[in-house]
């Protein structure tokens, strides 16, 4: 019996490597798949679908109005103060805040790489190799949200979310809740392009110790650069974050709030410039706007098992 090697063995290797792939495709899916179970979400936190403005003063009298429990000054972050180099498609929020909710006595407060890295040096050293090892921009910016509402309090928005209601904002942090968050998905998850929180919020702390966690080595195992970031320091981290603080704190008392994906509408306009996203991010968000979670999951799926079989043909077969 002669066997023959050459390209008969690679391509028996090349199914091997193949087979190994989806396995772990798979087993990435499992585990970084925090939205499987809403209902589990909604029991563990406040939906809130609307927000009782009459219960106020008249917002337009800053001096009527008690200090919140959640600061009133709102947080946005850049590269630099030059906001014109944020986006060529769109005009960045930060004047829009201001014109709104300055005469309401709010604070709009622009934060810079450099302020950034001054914060973490002062009050959060225990992060900076992590922060620093950070292979994307935008994951750097993701935990910088959490840092500076985490030392402050305060509402974060990105450049890319606009106020729709200065009202319903106000309504919000009336609520006395600990932490607000705008949701992905529906009520899937937590999101983090909008939130709002209390000074020192447990939860945001819990959150940060979780991105601590899944900033090393691991997360460069996932194959594409747009789930790396989600499931590292994205709206995955924080609702997985979320579900293991549920859980070690109980349910009873809910101190965190969840905005229902209509709602959310009324309070905030989110355009998603998205301007860091590579091609696979762009697809993945078009399915994820107009898609459940688990059709969203399935494209992960198929994107990860296209990648990795073109990976295998390149190597064995071109």
């Amino acid at each position: 019996m002669i066997i023959v090697w050459g390209k008969g063995r690679a391509r028996f290797m090349a199914v091997g490597v193949l087979a190994l792939f989806l396995i772990f495709v798979v087993h990435l899916l499992n585990f970084a798949n925090p939205f499987s179970n809403p209902d589990e979400l909604s029991a563990s936190m406040d939906v809130i679908t609307a927000c009782a403005t009459s219960d106020l003063e008249n917002p337009d009298d800053s001096h009527s109005i008690a200090v919140p429990q959640i600061p009133n000054v709102v947080h946005q972050i850049w590269k630099t103060t030059d906001l014109r180099t944020y986006s060529t498609q769109m005009k960045a929020s930060h004047d829009q805040w201001k014109q709104e909710l300055e005469p309401l006595n709010y604070t709009i407060k622009l934060w810079t790489d450099d302020h950034i890295l001054q914060l973490i040096n002062e009050k959060y050293a225990w992060f900076l190799s992590t922060y620093k090892a950070y292979p994307q921009n935008i994951q750097r910016a993701d935990i910088a949200r959490l840092l500076v509402i985490h030392a402050e309090g305060g509402i974060y928005a990105d450049l890319d979310v606009y106020p729709n209601s200065a009202a319903q904002i106000q309504c919000l942090q009336s609520l006395n809740l600990e932490a607000i968050f705008a949701p992905t998905s529906g009520t899937f998850g937590l999101s983090n392009h909008f939130f709002m929180a209390e000074r020192e919020s447990p939860f945001l702390l819990w959150a940060l110790y979780e991105g601590k966690r899944r900033g090393g080595a691991t997360s460069r195992f996932i194959p594409l650069p747009y789930l790396q970031v989600f499931w590292s320091t994205g709206p995955t981290m924080v609702t997985a974050a979320f579900r293991k603080y549920a859980w070690l704190h109980g349910t009873l008392r809910h101190t965190l709030g969840l905005l229902d994906d209509r709602y959310s509408r009324a309070v905030i306009q989110h355009k998603a410039g998205r301007s860091w996203h590579g091609s696979d991010g762009r697809a993945l968000n078009y399915v994820g706007d107009h898609a459940t979670m688990n059709s969203l999951m399935v494209v992960v799926a198929f994107f990860s098992i296209i990648s990795g079989v073109a990976c295998v043909v390149r190597r064995y077969w071109v």
